[in-house]
């Protein structure tokens, strides 16, 4: 089964041994530029659960090329001894390991005070506002020198090869662009001249490696960004740096930097299709006569092997896939169970740009594989009780059960999932909670389950339980309004099917995933959607590239979007507003209905009547606190290995 993905593949010197990649992602799990123990572990788990080739995460090669205070500086000697270590615990395994080196040119995360950011022009960047200067040539070749220089620390510190990140927009293709490059020198002008930059790269990180060790490029499809390097020029880079021995191996993917929509595509989300990379791939695949790698939303491994033995590619970045899942190679072998990535790009993509150690909503141990206990057999087994079946429930039965104990679960619906279930028809989240619903039924298969039971006091009492974990999670908060002669739904109402009308006023209260989903949903049913916010930005909740999509989305369909109101009251036909920065009135006319998302009120009368009737009880997720279902499944977990969050070495993430 599946034999085309698990055989072995040459990449010039180096052979792995199966074509499932971990391509370079930024993990966070990084201080004072140098990978930690935890970045050790992280990658240990992924090299122990069968992965054919790691690709540490984008390394600078110079000072000015640390994209985040949080970038592994491939340029510091302190480097070598930490990537035997690293090296060590792949190699363990038969894995081999790479490292991407990497260089952002004028493309910098980091807040003020920011570095001076450097490029092959003086262009700014539109999506992180930067405004670089143009690298003279001395520079130019102070920048191969350290290309150079990082991929010697690199085979000092036993890494197998090194790859080079010439896509995403980065500096390789600021060169490369004709629309980012306005240079007249040797670097500038024509393609020769502007593909001379990576030329050089390569050359200088082949010298560096030595002739054991593999040397890669990666290359993306930028044609989302109205400056990224056009296709053509992409493909045909591709080629002359393979025919000319300079790359032993392509990489392609998705996205570029510099702009809002090409970033999306970096780390595409759902709804984006599924095998996002394979038409770019089939394009490239002609043109390069050495093995090459694709990534881009491949998440099954079937879907893999078929493009590989379609001749797509030759070896397959599940990236996200084995996030989720670190055992993805060896458990589908074996035809085990795995926990899929449902394409939410919170814990991931998610907590890098938020500058937090990497995670995964439905993996609570990534990113925590050093310090977050495993569940252990009991010592003692006891009978546990939860109230609730959505994630943080569903988490405390799958670790309770893992530890041995006997897991009764009780939920007042007829199915798992909780408040996910609402955005199970919305366009724009089905994918993700259609995703989770499936994980969280897994975690229920060594429960004993009682759904459609609303569970009071006496219920849970008559179930004799040695104790009891309460995660009925949260109400929708349903603020009063002055007036009538407007129509007032509530959002999960709406999501949940109930008649809107036709000329509807969507209030978002928070940014969140919620108002963006009823607006999508009910423009798919007809309605005429207006969506006003009352935070700061629309979205500004969700990870930025589902809210690009999103906004992409919602424009396309024609809803209007009212910025920083609030609504005060209703008259007939009309909600009156007030800005909330300024408390200025404004009235929103010709609205029939108003659906309301204004945030959660946690549900704890339950947990208070337990307490006092002096049950062992604690709760979790939303009945703690409505958050999102990353920290439900987190503290569902810590809760049912009966694990204190100071006791697993960390804080919630």
């Amino acid at each position: 089964m599946l034999d085309r993905l698990f055989t072995p593949l040459e990449l010039g010197p180096v052979t792995i041994p199966n074509r499932v990649v971990s391509t370079s992602h930024q993990t966070t799990l990084v201080h004072d530029h140098l990978p930690t123990d935890d970045l050790i572990a992280y990658h240990r788990a992924r090299a122990a659960g069968g992965a054919g080739l790691i690709v540490i995460e984008a390394t600078a090669i110079h000072s000015t090329g640390l994209l985040t205070p949080h970038t592994l500086g491939g340029y510091l000697p302190e480097i070598v001894p930490v990537y035997r270590r690293l090296a060590d615990a792949v190699h363990e395994h038969g894995t081999r390991l790479v490292c991407q080196l990497f260089h952002g040119g004028r493309e910098v995360i980091t807040a003020g005070p920011r570095p001076p950011a450097v490029s092959a022009s003086s262009i700014p960047s539109a999506r992180f506002l930067t405004e670089p200067r143009a690298l003279t040539v001395a520079e130019i070749e102070e920048m191969l020198d350290g290309y150079r220089q990082a991929a010697v620390h690199a085979r000092e510190g036993g890494l197998d090869g090194v790859e080079v990140c010439a896509g995403f927009g980065y500096l390789p293709t600021q060169f490369l662009s004709a629309h980012a490059n306005a240079r007249t020198d040797r670097y500038g002008g024509s393609f020769t001249n502007r593909v001379r930059f990576l030329r050089e790269v390569l050359a200088a990180m082949r010298a560096g490696i030595g002739p054991g060790g593999a040397v890669g490029c990666r290359l993306t499809d930028e044609s989302g960004s109205f400056d990224g390097t056009d296709e053509a020029d992409v493909i045909e880079a591709a080629g002359v740096v393979a025919d000319e021995g300079l790359a032993d191996y392509i990489s392609v993917a998705l996205g570029g930097s510099s702009t809002y929509r090409g970033s999306t595509w970096i780390v595409p989300p759902s709804p984006v299709r599924r095998n996002a990379i394979e038409a770019f791939a089939r394009r490239f695949k002609p043109r390069v006569a050495v093995p090459l790698i694709a990534a881009g939303r491949v998440l099954d491994p079937a879907d893999a092997d078929r493009m590989i033995g379609a001749g797509v590619c030759d070896a397959v970045g599940m990236t996200r896939a084995m996030i989720a899942e670190p055992a993805l190679a060896r458990k589908t072998r074996a035809g085990e169970r795995v926990t899929a990535c449902i394409g939410c790009n919170q814990g991931c993509i998610g907590h890098y740009h938020a500058g937090i150690e990497i995670a995964c909503t439905v993996n609570p141990w990534t990113g925590f594989e050093a310090r977050l206990p495993r569940p252990q057999r009991a010592e003692h087994a006891e009978r546990v009780v939860i109230v609730g079946a959505g994630p943080a429930g569903c988490a405390t039965a799958a670790a309770a059960a893992a530890c041995g104990h006997e897991v009764i679960v009780v939920d007042r619906g007829s199915a798992p999932g909780g408040q996910m279930r609402l955005a199970l028809n919305a366009p724009g989240h089905a994918e993700v909670a259609g995703g989770l619903v499936d994980v969280l039924e897994g975690w229920l298969t060594a429960a004993e389950v009682r759904f459609g039971v609303e569970a009071g006091p006496d219920d849970v009492l008559a179930l004799a339980p040695d104790r009891v974990v309460v995660a009925t999670g949260a109400d929708p908060h349903r603020p009063p309004l002055a007036g009538d002669g407007v129509t007032v739904v509530h959002a999960w109402d709406a999501l949940a099917g109930a008649d809107a009308g036709g000329r509807v006023l969507v209030s978002d209260w928070g940014g969140d995933w919620t108002g963006l989903d009823v607006a999508e949903t009910l423009v798919a049913r007809g309605a005429d959607v207006r969506l006003m916010t009352s935070a700061v930005a629309f979205g500004m909740a969700v990870h930025q590239y589902q809210r690009n999509l999103y906004l992409a989305r919602l424009d396309e369909a024609g809803v209007e979007l009212l910025h920083h109101l609030r609504p005060v009251s209703l008259r007939q036909g009309a909600v009156e507003c007030a800005n909330v920065f300024s408390h200025r009135p404004v009235t929103v006319e010709e609205v029939d209905t108003l659906v309301v998302s204004a945030g959660r009120t946690a549900r704890n009368d339950l947990y208070d009547a337990l307490l006092a009737a002096g049950v062992r009880v604690e709760r979790v997720g939303d009945t703690l606190s409505p958050r999102s279902f990353e920290e439900a499944i987190r503290e569902g977990t810590l809760a049912g290995m009966g694990v204190a969050e100071h006791e697993a070495g960390t804080v919630p993430a």
